[in-house]
C-alpha cells in the first residue's frame, strides 16, 4: 500500500475558482510585479494582522533583512539565531553586517532553547530571531529577553538592548516594527 506524502488535489479543488480568478486578473493586467494585486494583498494582510501598513517582498530573507535594517541592526551587532534553522535567518543577519550567534535547540521541541539564550547574551546582542519549526511554535525566550532589556551595564549603549523579532514560518512572514508590517509570501496570486 502506498500512502501519499501530501495530496494537494482536494485543497486545490476547493480553492480552484478563486485561484483561477486571481491569476487571470494578474495575467490580464500585465503587472507581474507590483500593481493592484500586490496593493490589495498588502492592504488585506495589514488589516488581518492589525497594522496600518504592509510591504510585500519576495521572500522571508528579504523580510527579515528589512526588519533588521529598520531596527538599526548592523555592523558590530550580534543577533541570536537558531543553530538548526533555515539559512535565510543567518543570511539576513549577515547581509546587514551583524554577526549571527547560533543557539542550540531545545531537544524536546527542536526550537530555540530559551534556557540557552541567556548564556549567549552580550552587550552587543541586539535581537533574538526564533523560528517556528516542525509545526511547533517557538517559545519566546522571555526571561532572557526581559533580562537583556533591563540589563544595562555602563558600557552598554541604549541602542544595544535586544529586540524580539519573529522569523519566517511556512510561506508567510510578518514582522512589525514602527507599526509597519513587512510580509513575504511565496505566491501573490
Amino acid at each position: 500500500m502506498q500512502v501519499p506524502l501530501l495530496d494537494l488535489k482536494p485543497p486545490t479543488a476547493e480553492l480552484r475558482a478563486g485561484l483561477d480568478a486571481a491569476y487571470r486578473r494578474v495575467l490580464d493586467s500585465g503587472w507581474f510585479l507590483l500593481g493592484r494585486e500586490l496593493e490589495a494583498f498588502e492592504a488585506e494582510f495589514a488589516a488581518s494582522v492589525g497594522t496600518r501598513h504592509c510591504v510585500g517582498v519576495a521572500n522571508g530573507l528579504e523580510a527579515l533583512q528589512l526588519v533588521l535594517l529598520a531596527r538599526g541592526i548592523g555592523p558590530g551587532d550580534e543577533v541570536i539565531v537558531p543553530a538548526n534553522g533555515y539559512i535565510a535567518t543567518w543570511l539576513a543577519v549577515s547581509q546587514v553586517g551583524a554577526r549571527p550567534v547560533p543557539c542550540e535547540p531545545d531537544p524536546r521541541t527542536y526550537n530555540l532553547d530559551p534556557a540557552r539564550v541567556a548564556a549567549l547574551l552580550t552587550p552587543h546582542t541586539r535581537a533574538i530571531l526564533p523560528i517556528h519549526l516542525y509545526a511547533r511554535s517557538a517559545t519566546p525566550p522571555r526571561s532572557a529577553f526581559t533580562r537583556a532589556r533591563t540589563w544595562a551595564p555602563s558600557r552598554m549603549q541604549a541602542r544595544s538592548r535586544p529586540t524580539m523579532t519573529r522569523s519566517p514560518t511556512a510561506s508567510a512572514t510578518c514582522a512589525t516594527t514602527a507599526r509597519r508590517c513587512v510580509t513575504s509570501t511565496s505566491s501573490r496570486v
